[in-house]
């Protein structure tokens, strides 16, 4: 059991890392449910995002297991859930914002150049191209296809000192979503994780 928990608080590490890393701001963003496939270096990852509002949820498989990823804006908190244990943490959205570079499109313009590509068709959407080289050299730059016509990105390249790592959205859904899907399921127990997040490097800097 011990050792079954100690293997989902490390792929919920992970997912931490890849989601604060990859988090867009959903505002204003349509209503939408997707295929999620992230590329960190010769790991993929598979999953489904589920935008609503201010909402955000993520559900990633890593080593066979189901990881999710609840961000809700109107209470400033991350939910990680761990479904096998029936667990989750938290964490405030600002330990995010702090420690990774943030892709929400005005944050971004003030921590970054921007650089216009032209266009090109994603996964059945037409994208604006943008080159974003981050001001903060060890951050790197970013590659984003964005779709004006759901206000999100459906495609981003990172290469940074860290690594490179790519996020792709395919089988978009617009449609409503229930709000359930964005609360902590009844019998989950909370647990915690001191300093997970203030132990890693500020990188907006």
């Amino acid at each position: 059991m011990l050792k079954k928990l100690f293997t989902a608080l490390n792929l919920i590490f992970l997912l931490v890392l890849t989601t604060c890393f990859f988090r867009t701001n959903p505002l204003n963003a349509a209503e939408l449910s997707a295929d999620v496939i992230r590329t960190v270096g010769q790991e993929v990852i598979n999953g489904r995002i589920y935008i609503k509002g201010d909402d955000f949820r993520q559900e990633m498989f890593m080593g066979g297991k189901k990881q999710v990823m609840i961000y809700r804006k109107d209470k400033q908190m991350v939910w990680m859930l761990m479904p096998e244990n029936k667990m989750y943490m938290e964490t405030p959205t600002n330990a995010c914002d702090q420690n990774m570079p943030q892709t929400d499109q005005e944050q971004i313009e003030n921590k970054a150049n921007k650089k216009y590509l032209g266009k090109e068709k994603v996964n059945g959407y037409v994208c604006e191209k943008y080159l974003y080289v981050y001001h903060n050299k060890s951050t790197g730059s970013m590659t984003q296809w964005f779709s004006k016509k759901l206000n999100f990105p459906i495609k981003m390249d990172f290469d940074s000192s860290s690594g490179h790592m790519i996020t792709e959205y395919k089988n978009i859904e617009v449609k409503a979503l229930p709000d359930s899907l964005f609360e902590i399921p009844s019998g989950y127990r909370k647990m915690s994780l001191p300093g997970m997040m203030q132990q890693m490097p500020d990188m907006n800097r």
